[in-house]
């Protein structure tokens, strides 16, 4: 499927579940606090490959067959979307960010940790589980989000209510 195809269905379907969601509602509704954005973007996480291959066996004098597992990355592609009411906030992050070991969240819903909002800058913590604790940073200006944790994820976000306001956020 076209990306950008992609990204215009994600969209509407986010819309509508944000229109739908009476948490979001009450958190992101249409006063100047409260901002919902969705976020597309790329990712990479920590993966295994499998190879096979000969090698030299000294006790038999000859290559014999053998596999071998080793440590990569795998990239994908993704989105979020993120609500920031005042210092409140939360992010929904799709199962391709999600490690296999997590702890908490709600219907994959995460709640936002040391949510700073300046003019130019958000930022924030969330807990995926002990030791994977990712810092969330969107610049205002340009609209790029990063993800720095276990699982990396870069993107772009537009705002959730498009019809309402011009500016990006």
């Amino acid at each position: 499927m076209n990306i950008s195809i992609s990204r215009g269905l994600s969209a509407v379907f986010l819309g509508l579940a944000l229109l739908g969601s009476p948490a979001s509602a009450q958190q992101s509704g249409n006063n100047d606090n409260g901002l919902a954005l969705i976020c597309w973007g790329e990712g990479r996480k920590p993966s295994t490959g499998v190879a096979g291959g000969y090698s030299w066996n000294r006790d038999s004098h000859r290559f014999v067959p053998q596999t071998y597992v080793y440590n990569t990355t795998k990239q994908f592609d993704s989105e979020v979307q993120v609500e920031i009411h005042d210092n409140w906030g939360r992010i929904h992050l799709a199962k391709k960010l999600l490690p296999g070991i997590r702890s908490g969240g709600d219907n994959g819903w995460w709640e936002l940790n040391d949510v700073r909002v300046t003019p130019d800058l958000i930022t924030a913590r969330y807990r995926l589980n002990g030791l994977n604790k990712p810092r969330l940073t969107i610049d205002r200006r340009t609209g790029r989000i990063s993800i720095d944790g276990i699982e990396k994820f870069r993107g772009e976000c537009d705002q959730g209510n498009w019809a309402e306001r011009r500016n990006r956020f």
